[in-house]
């Protein structure tokens, strides 16, 4: 009470103008703590708010990072590498196919070789035929197949034993070289019976796909 009168008596010494600015100071002081009383709440809030929503953006700019990883691995196909594969295989497939293809073209068939030894000796009208005989086939072992696998191809031996000139016979060979078809000259025998006259023993080797090669 005493401070009061104390600063009552202090303010009446003053001058007009000095109490006017005393009055506005005063009056300003006030507006000040009230306005602060009244923004303080909506600028705590405010001040909320916005931590909040950098924490969001936070969140959602992670969550997007996440969606992108996600969608990056996705379009990772892991089944590719095994398709990719499986087209190699394929292909490799594929190729070995037209290789035998090809292949198969050297080979010459049962049907086919009877039918080309028939019109052989028909054009050599000289020679006559003692005797045609084929040995069993042979199973022919190709690398890196197994042994307990089928065999592919088969290997035949034919002994065609004919009489006849010497030209005559020389011929004949020219017309078994010029086949189109695997021959592989194994044994040949020439003995002269009578001159001009003789017998020719030819041994060749014929390769095939099927084990019945000629049946006599």
């Amino acid at each position: 009470m005493a401070n009061w009168q104390q600063l009552n008596q202090r303010y009446q010494t003053l001058q007009i103008r000095e109490k006017r600015l005393v009055f506005f100071g005063l009056l300003l002081l006030l507006f000040w703590l009230l306005l602060m009383y009244m923004l303080e709440p909506a600028w705590q809030q405010q001040q909320q708010l916005i931590g909040e929503r950098q924490k969001f953006l936070l969140q959602q700019q992670q969550v997007q990072q996440q969606l992108q990883l996600l969608q990056q691995q996705l379009a990772i196909d892991i089944e590719q590498p095994l398709r990719d594969e499986i087209a190699s295989f394929t292909q490799q497939q594929t190729e070995l196919s037209v290789q035998r293809q090809s292949q198969s073209s050297l080979f010459i068939g049962a049907d086919q070789m009877l039918a080309l030894l028939r019109e052989i000796l028909a054009k050599s009208q000289q020679l006559s035929l003692k005797s045609l005989a084929t040995s069993a086939a042979v199973p022919v072992v190709l690398a890196g197949q197994l042994a307990e696998e089928a065999p592919l191809l088969y290997q035949h031996k034919t002994t065609l034993v004919v009489s006849g000139a010497y030209n005559d016979v020389q011929q004949l060979l020219k017309e078994l070289e010029r086949l189109p078809w695997l021959v592989q000259w194994q044994q040949l025998d020439y003995q002269v019976t009578e001159y001009p006259l003789a017998n020719i023993s030819i041994e060749f080797i014929t390769v095939s796909e099927n084990e019945n090669f000629i049946q006599l």
